[in-house]
């Protein structure tokens, strides 16, 4: 295999891997948000490049061996490997033809079209995987295509395997774009970090504020510290006694005004002494 050709394959297949990557961030995104048409979406779209990495490593023809054979020397991959799968390199070919002849072999049986949960849970309890057209399991983290069962982390970790292989050869042929490369990813990564800090720190609840700490008090040097106090303390009986004054000139007040009556009781007494002259008579 010449240089040339050789660079061509290196930049499809780490194309692939990173699209490998980011259907592995679609699946995360929609399970977390328990959303089941974004999890057989996600899982459906992480089969499609998982299966070209597969093709173009180990094709299935015969005309295409000696290149999957120089690929993997290139590489040093291992004739035994888990995406050494037909199952998976041809997964896409003669779709519709696999799509009825899984119609023919499920006939009778309880099917289910897209299932994100256990097979066994739906139903009577007699379903298996081959009967489950697209469907994820949590459980075992099993996505099946009609009716053929991948396991999601074997997969991941089968191209995350293939991915640091193919970035290290990608490296040598092209060592200044993968210098640029590189810094511009490490660049984003820190601008995603102080955005999702920000966008925590928002979200956050604002602190309470923080109750005044008591004060201490100062520490008695000697008497003439104490005196202040004393004299404050005394001040309260004067306050008493002032309150205590009050009353007693409400009571002069009132002996006042018993006072000023007594003359109204000797206008009244007054009266007899008015008879005498028609007594003269």
């Amino acid at each position: 295999m010449d240089q040339n050709t050789l660079s061509i394959y290196i930049h499809e297949l780490r194309n692939q891997c990173l699209h490998m990557q980011a259907s592995f961030n679609l699946f995360n995104q929609a399970a977390n948000a328990g959303q089941s048409q974004g999890v057989l979406f996600g899982g459906q779209m992480i089969l499609m490049p998982a299966s070209q990495i597969s093709a173009l490593l180990w094709p299935s023809r015969a005309r295409a061996r000696g290149r999957g054979e120089a690929l993997r020397k290139v590489l040093q991959l291992p004739e035994k490997h888990a995406l050494n799968d037909r199952r998976l390199s041809e997964i896409w070919e003669r779709s519709d033809e696999k799509t009825e002849e899984w119609i023919a072999n499920t006939k009778g049986q309880q099917i289910i079209f897209d299932l994100v949960g256990d097979p066994a849970s739906v139903g009577d309890g007699t379903t298996t995987i081959d009967a489950v057209y697209r469907g994820y399991n949590p459980t075992n983290q099993v996505y099946s295509y009609r009716g053929v069962a991948f396991n999601l982390p074997a997969l991941a970790k089968a191209v995350s395997d293939v991915a640091g292989r193919v970035n290290s050869v990608y490296q040598q042929l092209f060592p200044e774009q993968a210098k640029a490369e590189a810094a511009q990813a490490a660049a984003a990564q820190k601008a995603a970090a102080e955005q999702q800090q920000a966008a925590t720190a928002a979200a956050a609840p604002a602190p309470a504020p923080a109750a005044p700490a008591p004060q201490a008090a100062p520490a008695a040097k000697g008497p003439a510290a104490k005196s202040p106090a004393k004299k404050a303390a005394a001040k309260k009986p004067a306050a008493k006694k002032a309150a205590a004054k009050k009353p007693a000139a409400k009571k002069e007040a009132a002996t006042k005004s018993a006072v000023k009556k007594a003359p109204v009781k000797k206008a009244a007494a007054k009266k007899p002494a008015a008879k005498k002259p028609a007594a003269k008579k």
